[in-house]
């Protein structure tokens, strides 16, 4: 199998493609010009391209697109990630071979609704959409919350759940220098986090299975959202810096907020639903998942030795 890889250099992309590679399969990666010195001395044929400018021109024969890349946008309103679908599907259609793209498992609802918490997620759900209208064969993935390697805790790039954690050790070091204690409101929900090498595992085999519809890459026993807390503010021994409250997110913005409970409520708003919230997914296709206290450990060792390896 031929395969084009779109988003090699994000975390599944890249693990993803790793994967494949190891199960014979060809992967010919496209990516924007500014990011192919990262892989092309591991991959003889890489296609330049920006998705969100620019059409797909490849003479080869390939047997199918993964569409993995995509563009996270909570703060503004945007179509980036339907227009790329719409240049895969134009792709696809002039080639006549499937797709298997890459959505989010947080555009679920269970009643259908498209009341969506942000213009990432109603983005993501209408690229989904430009898909499954244009007729073309699929496959639609839908992950949760990717993290590092079940493993040796490794990730490409720290993002989503690691940038809560810089952001928490970022106010945590003002409000020492300040000589204050952060408050934080009470979070009832669950993180619905998966292992990326498991996600990779999930979606490659349903890949060279030739799998048609919606597949959910999702933990169906996710731990809580405060046990994660814990596990991360012990990790780095800060838990008496930070001081949970019995209140909602939205009574705790109305407090009068020190400067750096401030500025972790301004950055962490946008994560609120994921972590405020008990998701209830359709049948997953991940494996059972133990999110457990050494699992914790191995990917915020790795975390804080790649960020800082003097620590």
């Amino acid at each position: 199998m031929k395969a084009l890889l779109t988003g090699i250099t994000g975390n599944l992309g890249h693990e993803l493609a790793l994967w494949l590679n190891q199960h014979d399969v060809e992967i010919i990666p496209c990516v924007r010009s500014g990011r192919i010195n990262e892989i092309r001395d591991r991959f003889p044929l890489v296609i330049e391209a920006d998705l969100t400018t620019d059409d797909i021109k490849i003479s080869e024969d390939i047997d199918c697109i993964i569409h993995c890349a995509g563009i996270v946008h909570f703060q503004r309103a945007g179509n980036q990630n339907e227009s790329m679908m719409r240049k895969i599907v134009n792709f696809a259609k002039s080639k006549n071979i499937p797709i298997y793209h890459v959505s989010t498992a947080f555009v679920y609802r269970p009643d259908g609704s498209t009341n969506f918490n942000n213009s990432y997620e109603s983005d993501k759900y209408n690229a989904e959409r430009a898909l499954l209208e244009s007729g073309i064969p699929n496959a639609i993935f839908r992950p949760s919350v990717l993290v590092g390697s079940s493993k040796d805790g490794a990730i490409r790039n720290f993002s989503g759940y690691y940038s809560i954690v810089e952001a928490f050790l970022g106010v945590i070091m003002m409000a020492r220098t300040n000589k204050r204690i952060i408050r934080f409101p009470r979070m009832k929900g669950e993180s619905n986090i998966v292992p990326v090498d498991i996600a990779a595992d999930v979606i490659g085999r349903k890949i060279l299975e030739g799998q048609r519809g919606t597949v959910y890459v999702t933990n169906s026993n996710p731990p809580s959202s405060m046990w994660t807390l814990d596990e991360t503010l012990d990790f780095f021994r800060v838990s008496g810096d930070i001081q949970i409250v019995d209140i909602t997110y939205e009574e705790f913005s109305t407090l009068d907020l020190t400067p750096e409970e401030d500025r972790l409520y301004k950055f962490s708003k946008h994560f609120n639903p994921y972590w405020s919230t008990k998701f209830t997914f359709p049948e997953t296709a991940c494996p059972n998942l133990e999110i457990d206290h050494a699992y914790m450990v191995k990917i915020l060792n790795y975390f804080q030795k790649t960020k800082n390896p003097h620590a």
